[in-house]
């Protein structure tokens, strides 16, 4: 029976220590980031042994992520607009927490006929009608790249890493062939990323990542052998520029550090410097301690990272930047406040004895008429012209004496009374409760 009472409480017990153990795992889990990968071959892991182990997209952020990868080999950007328009693909895009985007090579590839000059094996050139096959290549991937973008940006604001075209072919002055499609690689990669995928990182949100200069000189490491594929290398190091950026965007701390003129004792202001901080849109202070949400609309602006302060008390820095926003509260204590002057005593010059006529007053004395005194009054100024230390003297009362400050109260109340009689009514009607329990108890058992 006793065990059955006790059970409500032992399963509260268990409750709290499942939601308490429960919110401690939570908060110790890193969040992971959510990405997707748009892209070609190139995004897809063609050529690796482990394309869902090994391709960039998987690698960014040191595999701390989750990665959504729409990319299929061959893909060219007019695909790859028609892929991501699907309700699938949309759903996806709303849930992405970064964005990275490859794409262009095949279109260009298609347009110089590369399938074709790699069979020949012979050296070439950009004459007249690749040129003009290139430029309406790049003309189409401008315009896929602005509807693939204008889409992203209806269903998400998340960051956009858009990568520029590598060169896959390394310099090689031995091979004539291999070094014609090195100066080919070079003109066409030069155009697109510079009229095209340049142009478009200039958008807010969007992020020129450089595989050209991270791939250049490196083909040898970096690129499959006679083919055009990133290796394990190479995927290594598209990841690496993607994570970087991810760094470099992370909202840093802002740390605001006031330094005072002096902290010695002083009668004159104290100037309050505060230390280089970047990208500063707002510097403001209060007095007082303050959060942000009190400088939405007030604040005095700080110049030249400085301002001055006449009284001692708390006073709050405020920071904003294109990061975010920051206070501070410093205190002064340092500032003493001037003395009055003291009045110089005056030093009476004793008085110079002047001529008669000049103590004189100016106005006419009115002597009164003389008045017969009575005989007790001539008796008693006459006694006291005789003895005069043997009359006594009237005292005049004592003025009172007015203390300064603030009296105190007459507070004295009959509370604690009422709360020593209500107290023992408790103690009495509890007793009571209990000898008429125990009576019940007793009766119903007897029964």
């Amino acid at each position: 029976m006793n065990m059955i009472k006790k059970l409500p409480f032992l399963f509260a017990i268990i409750f709290l220590l499942n939601v308490v153990c429960s919110s401690f795992v939570a908060a110790n889990e890193p969040e992971k980031l959510n990405i997707l990968s748009l892209g070609d071959s190139i995004t897809f892991g063609y050529g690796l042994e482990e394309p869902t182990k090994n391709a960039y997209p998987y690698l960014i952020a040191n595999g701390a992520s989750e990665v959504e990868n729409i990319s299929f080999p061959g893909w060219t950007s007019t695909e790859l607009l028609a892929e991501i328009t699907k309700e699938d693909s949309t759903s996806k895009l709303q849930q992405a927490d970064v964005i990275t985007l490859y794409i262009g090579a095949n279109d260009l590839m298609k347009a110089v006929g590369l399938k074709e000059i790699l069979h020949s094996q012979q050296p070439v050139m950009l004459t007249e009608e690749i040129q003009v096959q290139v430029g309406l290549a790049t003309q189409a991937l401008a315009e896929n790249l602005t509807e693939t973008i204008t889409h992203i940006r209806t269903n998400t604001n998340a960051p956009i890493f858009l990568y520029s075209l590598y060169n896959p072919f390394a310099a090689n002055t031995q091979d004539a062939f291999a070094g014609s499609l090195h100066m080919m690689g070079e003109q066409i990669t030069s155009i697109v990323n510079n009229q095209v995928i340049s142009q478009a990182a200039s958008l807010p949100g969007i992020y020129y990542l450089d595989a050209y200069s991270a791939f250049a000189g490196k083909q040898a490491a970096y690129v499959i052998p006679k083919d055009i594929h990133p290796t394990v290398a190479g995927h290594q190091s598209l990841a690496k520029i993607a994570t970087n950026k991810l760094v470099e965007l992370q909202p840093k701390e802002l740390i605001i550090e006031p330094t005072l003129s002096t902290e010695t004792e002083t009668t004159e202001p104290v100037v309050v410097s505060i230390g280089e901080i970047a990208d500063v849109l707002e510097l403001k202070w209060l007095p007082g301690e303050k959060s942000t949400v009190d400088f939405a609309n007030v604040g005095n602006d700080i110049s030249e990272n400085k301002f001055e302060v006449s009284e001692n008390g708390k006073y709050t820095i405020y920071v904003k930047t294109s990061n975010g926003e920051a206070v501070t509260t410093i205190e002064i204590t340092n500032i003493k406040s001037v003395p009055d002057k003291e009045e110089e005593p005056v030093v009476e010059e004793p008085p110079t004895e002047q001529p008669e006529e000049e103590n004189k007053p100016t106005t006419p004395v009115v002597k009164p008429e003389p008045v017969e005194p009575t005989p007790e009054k001539v008796s008693q100024e006459e006694q006291e012209q005789i003895n005069p230390e043997e009359t006594p003297k009237v005292e005049k009362p004592a003025k009172p004496i007015v203390k300064s400050g603030h009296a105190l109260p007459n507070t004295a109340t009959s509370m604690y009374s009422f709360l020593i009689t209500g107290l023992c009514l408790i103690v009495v009607g509890s007793g009571v409760f209990m000898i008429q329990w125990k009576r019940k108890t007793k009766i119903s058992t007897t029964h």
